[in-house]
């Protein structure tokens, strides 16, 4: 079924859903709402209130107040807190935490022994402090030291592009990160959750144990990799077991904080090879969401890389949304081999 918006495009009627109420009085809202003339018009800001009477007052940017009927609201939902890319990659950093960092200027050098590219690389937002071409001498120095490649991590597009272009540092892959109202997780991951789904056991823990991390990074080691999954003080891994009692999918959530409110960040989740394509990984999801709930986390964001398709596509049946993409480049003669 299609509707179409006065003088707008085509678009789905699913989409035209109110997904607020007075509980959202606070939070930052998008609302859709008939003009009298028929037309439909938008307005961005804050929910300041809902009245018994049915009106709601959002507060744009600029501080105009702007009463809207409830009657007249086609569409509504939560939208992200306004954090920049560069925000948002401090927020998923604390979700997984580098062993050793320093400061370069605005920049960070992280280090972990090599264990992932988020551990292991500079995340090159702001200025480095000194001129460019020191500042890659320095990261070179810096990973060289600890028996690394030196790797950049830069949300897209970077105002360095073009200038490390020019030093021969190429683009390694390119990872997205998405975000998602924790409500809309758990209504849309129950609403997806396979008609079996009573037949599987579902447990929280706050650590792994080996078989768990062996299912999801089997080629990662397993006390290194334990080491930045259970650093954040707040935590949870999911295990979802068949009834023989195998696990056969997995997931891990942790909490960041960040100048907008509390952020759950989901990693690791992952389903065995013989117990795919039955809606696990949804499972597993649905499971993380509720517990970032509980946990007082009104945002959840995810990073995962742009050539996955499938799994983008079940984020995006999860209500996630691009928030920004960003890219690893390294030297030409350390990327090639």
């Amino acid at each position: 079924m299609m509707s179409r918006e006065p003088g707008g495009p085509s678009r789905p009627a699913a989409l035209l859903a109110v997904r607020i109420g007075p509980a959202d009085a606070g939070r930052r809202v998008t609302v859709r709402r008939r003009l009298e003339d028929g037309q439909l018009s938008d307005v961005v800001g804050v929910l300041r209130s809902w009245s018994s009477d049915g009106v709601l007052v959002v507060e744009k940017r600029s501080g105009e107040q702007v009463a809207v009927r409830a009657d007249d609201v086609v569409a509504a939902k939560v939208v992200a807190p306004e954090l920049s890319a560069d925000a948002m990659q401090k927020v998923a950093e604390l979700g997984w935490p580098p062993a050793e960092t320093e400061q370069l200027g605005d920049w960070v050098l992280r280090a972990t022994g090599g264990i992932t590219g988020r551990a292991n690389s500079v995340r090159a937002a702001g200025a480095p402090g000194l001129p460019f071409d020191e500042a890659l001498d320095a990261v070179v120095r810096w990973y060289s030291e600890r028996g690394l490649p030196p790797m950049l991590q830069l949300p897209q597009p970077s105002p360095y592009d073009d200038r490390l272009e020019a030093r021969g540092w190429v683009q390694a892959r390119v990872t997205t990160l998405r975000t998602v109202a924790t409500a809309d997780l758990v209504r849309l991951g129950s609403s997806l959750l396979p008609a079996d789904a009573a037949a599987w056991s579902v447990s929280l823990s706050p650590d792994p144990d080996g078989e768990l991390l062996a299912l999801v990074e089997p080629s990662l080691d397993p006390r290194a990799l334990a080491a930045i999954l259970t650093a954040p003080a707040e935590r949870t891994f999911v295990g979802v077991r068949d009834g023989a009692g195998a696990l056969v999918a997995a997931g891990r959530a942790s909490v960041s904080a960040s100048p907008v409110g509390r952020w759950a960040g989901i990693t690791s989740v992952a389903t065995a090879p013989k117990a795919r394509r039955r809606g696990l990984a949804t499972v597993v999801m649905t499971a993380l969401g509720q517990w970032a709930s509980d946990a007082g986390c009104p945002r959840t964001y995810l990073q995962v890389m742009s050539r996955n398709t499938a799994a983008i596509a079940l984020y995006e049946r999860l209500g996630f949304e691009l928030h920004h993409a960003y890219a690893y480049r390294s030297p030409a003669a350390i990327s090639d081999r």
